[in-house]
């Protein structure tokens, strides 16, 4: 048997109020049309909902029943339409972010941070992998948006939608207190002579920083270290004498994190660092307003 889910939260409503004129001044309606929505469900039931003369209305044992279905039916509605609409103003759903693992630790986890303390009822994927990876997942759909260098991207590629975040030039970094950083500027027999921590492969900060040494004369750096990890690499740094080519966002002003920059400027223009989206691909309002979160909180950590 199948029953009409209208009538059932009428149903609900006019028990509830307790009189059919109550009833139809709640819903909207007249007193009439319930009446023969009464006639039409109890026929459909074969069974009376509501005692006969009985003032103020009351309900049989399966016109409560059916009145409590029309109460969950009513609650169902409300809360999926409650639900699409804080889909349609970014505060439900979930937002698939990838970035390169030192912006993941650097930058891009403290905006998702305070933007999931602003939004409770949102998940956020973040997936930290590298240049080919990341543009691979955004092509298939696995990602809403990409934060991440745009070195090797095709600025004329109108498959992908650039919106500049920052620029930020890469440097050579060690642990506080190291002792070819604590003094004037390096040479190229102190970077010659230097144990290097490496980057992936699959990383850019690899080529960049085999680049810039070459630039600087040292074109077979002596790499003890070399992983994916981005947490290793900076453990590494704050517990040797080793150094390695970051980006100046990785490390913390404040130097808080144990760690010191080169007084010396690596050849090669600052890396320019992009909200990367697909062109073609319909842009939720979570998406934007997370990349508007995110560009705010660059502009206060840089006027900082």
């Amino acid at each position: 048997m199948i029953i009409d889910p209208r009538h059932l939260e009428q149903l609900a409503v006019i028990v509830e109020a307790g009189t059919l004129q109550q009833a139809a001044d709640k819903i909207g309606t007249s007193q009439p049309a319930l009446s023969r929505m009464i006639s039409t469900l109890e026929s459909r039931i074969g069974m009376p909902v509501f005692e006969r003369s009985s003032r103020p209305l009351r309900p049989t044992a399966i016109g409560l029943e059916l009145s409590r279905q029309g109460r969950a039916i009513r609650t169902a509605r409300l809360r999926a339409a409650e639900a699409v609409d804080f889909g349609v103003k970014g505060f439900f759903g979930v937002l698939k972010i990838g970035a390169p693992p030192f912006l993941c630790k650097g930058l891009v986890t403290g905006a998702v941070a305070d933007f999931l303390r602003q939004r409770p009822d949102i998940r956020i994927d973040l997936i930290p992998d590298y240049h080919a990876g990341l543009m691979e997942r955004i092509y298939l759909n696995q990602l809403d948006v990409v934060v991440g260098p745009t070195k090797f991207v095709d600025k004329g590629n109108s498959d992908l939608l650039l919106e500049p975040l920052f620029s930020d030039p890469n440097v050579i970094v060690g642990r506080a207190g190291h002792p070819l950083l604590t003094g004037g500027g390096l040479s190229v027999a102190d970077l010659a002579g230097v144990t290097w921590v490496g980057h992936s492969d699959r990383s850019i900060l690899l080529s960049d920083m085999e680049d810039a040494l070459k630039l600087l004369g040292v074109s077979r750096p002596r790499v003890a270290f070399q992983t994916e990890s981005a947490g290793a690499v900076l453990e590494i740094l704050k517990k040797t004498d080793c150094l390695t080519v970051l980006p100046r966002y990785v490390l913390k002003a404040d130097g808080s994190d144990g760690l010191a920059v080169a007084n010396l400027e690596l050849p090669g223009a600052p890396q320019m660092i992009n909200a990367i989206t697909l062109a073609q691909r319909t842009e939720t309002k979570l998406t934007s307003d997370f990349k508007a979160h995110l560009k705010d909180r660059l502009a206060a950590r840089h006027s900082g």
